[in-house]
């Protein structure tokens, strides 16, 4: 009798720490496995932030309430995370990271916008050593409607062209030089087009999500004094070879 006492306390005593290395072991598993679905939504998260820097504060309807543009949606954090994080206090990345996201997580859209305009006003204009400036191709503005400045006169109509703007001061653009396709009279009842170049100034009249390229860009409205070119018999146009026009015109919208 005492043998077999003896035997089951001896089973008993050498799976007891079989067991207690299979719970570390599944401990171990999931710890693993919680670090992948940790790194995995930081990574994530941390491409959602990059783009909503840039196109957070952008307008995603227009005034019909119809859908722009899709918005990228922020990835929600693992569901075990916000009691991971209760009174969590260490510094032990990336765990730290993923927990102040956490608590701030209503605030966090306006902490980005407030942070990058912080980092672009005390860098100078600069945001990871990038000058936040327009580039070339940020002056170069698409025309066309234009029509003559005064009433009556010649049926005279710029078609499509293309300005440069010189420089920007708040929402003016002066001087604008460009060239454009200009339709005029051809003396016989009929029309012809002629290429002219313009000098003028324009005026920024408001921001848009252009709909096919989903970008942010500009429209402009225009002065400019234009010089018809190509017409070989000046009594087609009497005196009207250097007018005055009206025009529309869109850019790239600047960082300003």
């Amino acid at each position: 009798m005492k043998i077999a006492v003896f035997v089951c306390l001896a089973l008993v005593a050498s799976a007891a720490p079989a067991v207690a290395l299979e719970q570390e072991l599944d401990r171990g598993s999931q710890s693993q496995q919680r670090f992948d679905e940790l790194a995995q939504w930081l990574r994530e998260y941390q491409a959602w932030e990059k783009w909503f820097e840039q196109w957070g504060n952008r307008v995603a309807r227009n005034f019909n309430d119809q859908l722009i543009w899709e918005r990228k949606a922020r990835p929600e954090p693992p569901v075990w995370l916000e009691a991971e994080c209760q009174g969590y206090l260490g510094a032990d990345e990336p765990l730290a990271t993923a927990c102040y996201i956490v608590r701030h997580w209503e605030e966090q859209p306006l902490l980005i916008l407030q942070r990058r305009r912080a980092l672009v006003a005390t860098s100078g204009g600069k945001v990871d050593d990038k000058v936040v400036k327009s580039s070339f191709f940020q002056r170069v503005h698409l025309t066309g409607s234009w029509v003559h400045a005064r009433y009556p006169a010649a049926p005279l109509y710029g078609i499509v062209g293309m300005q440069v703007g010189v420089f920007e001061t708040g929402r003016f653009t002066l001087p604008a030089i460009g060239v454009m396709l200009m339709m005029i009279p051809d003396g016989e009842g009929g029309h012809d087009w002629k290429p002219a170049t313009t000098v003028g100034f324009g005026f920024r009249i408001c921001d848009f999500v252009a709909p096919f390229i989903k970008r942010q860009a500009s429209l402009h409205f225009n002065i400019a004094r234009t010089s018809i070119h190509g017409v070989q018999d000046e009594r087609i146009l009497p005196g009207m070879l250097n007018v005055n026009l009206l025009g529309l015109s869109v850019s790239a919208k600047r960082h300003r």
